[in-house]
């Protein structure tokens, strides 16, 4: 094995975590979300024999097979499902009762405005909230680091006149 490069055990143990919160936020449920990880760290594994790291960083690799292990999950189910999923099987978190209620209102709603988006400024806040660089971001989506900082910023400036258009 190259010495750039970490072996395939430290990856996956430094990013587990990672790539399934990533992908659980895609597609809404914990057993398409745990299958999907799987299947990531399996083609990772078969195909890091070709990865180099000077190349790209370990993060922006698996998270580039996340991204296209998703999209092929949508193919596959249809996309549809993907929102009804998202909004329906949101873990709640352990506190009282209608804390929980208002935290889950309050979820619902935003996804529901994030999937007004268009798909690549969906894509830029996903990925940017799953622990990514803009640098990193930008490689998985084709473009560069500042665009992919313009793309989340005008992302995040459309949710915000989404959620200040329901407000009114």
């Amino acid at each position: 094995m190259p010495a750039d490069r970490p072996p395939f055990e430290d990856i996956y143990r430094d990013y587990l975590g990672r790539i399934y919160a990533y992908v659980r936020a895609q597609v809404g449920t914990s057993a398409d979300a745990e299958d999907i990880t799987a299947q990531v760290f399996m083609n990772a594994y078969q195909a890091y024999a070709r990865f180099e790291a000077r190349n790209t960083t370990p993060s922006a690799w698996l998270f580039r097979i996340a991204r296209n292990a998703t999209l092929d999950h949508f193919r596959a189910h249809g996309r549809r499902e993907r929102l009804r999923r998202t909004i329906e099987h949101q873990p709640m978190p352990e506190e009282d009762p209608a804390g929980q209620a208002e935290d889950h209102i309050q979820y619902r709603a935003l996804l529901l405005q994030v999937a007004q988006l268009p798909e690549r400024q969906r894509d830029a806040i996903s990925l940017r909230h799953s622990g990514l660089s803009f640098d990193e971001v930008g490689r998985l989506m084709g473009c560069s680091e500042d665009a992919a900082k313009m793309l989340y910023h005008r992302a995040l400036r459309a949710l915000r006149e989404l959620v200040q258009k329901e407000r009114a």
